[in-house]
């Protein structure tokens, strides 16, 4: 072993080409929110068609479910800048998760009707 290669696993060297793919999760901004999808803001262009993995976090409860990407519309931003508004159907909302998104949306309820008073 060469000293400038110290590592405990042995690579292998790539002949031409090897595609792979990343998966990477990012905050989204939910616009507005139904029993059976959302509508979201986000910095990248998600496919249409395509079933993407979607974390849902309120307080210390998250659960993980999939949804569909319906329909893409950009946002163009002052100075340039572009992000687009996705809509999202939930593919596989069991118990738990239908109870979660009830709990978020009568959050919004209540914060709405505070800042109207």
């Amino acid at each position: 072993m060469r000293l400038a290669d110290r590592r405990n696993a042995t690579r292998f060297e790539i002949v031409g080409e090897l595609w792979g793919s990343v998966q990477a999760l990012e905050p989204l901004r939910v616009c507005n929110m139904a029993p059976e999808g959302a509508l979201v803001e986000s910095v990248a262009p998600l496919p249409v068609g395509s079933v993407q993995p979607i974390r849902l976090i309120q307080g210390t409860r998250a659960t993980d479910l999939r949804a569909a990407v319906r329909h893409l519309s950009p946002v163009y931003l002052a100075g340039g800048g572009r992000r687009y508004k996705v809509g999202l159907e939930f593919l596989n909302v069991d118990e738990d998760t239908a109870r979660l998104i009830g709990i978020l949306m009568d959050e919004h309820r209540e914060t709405a009707a505070q800042d109207e008073a």
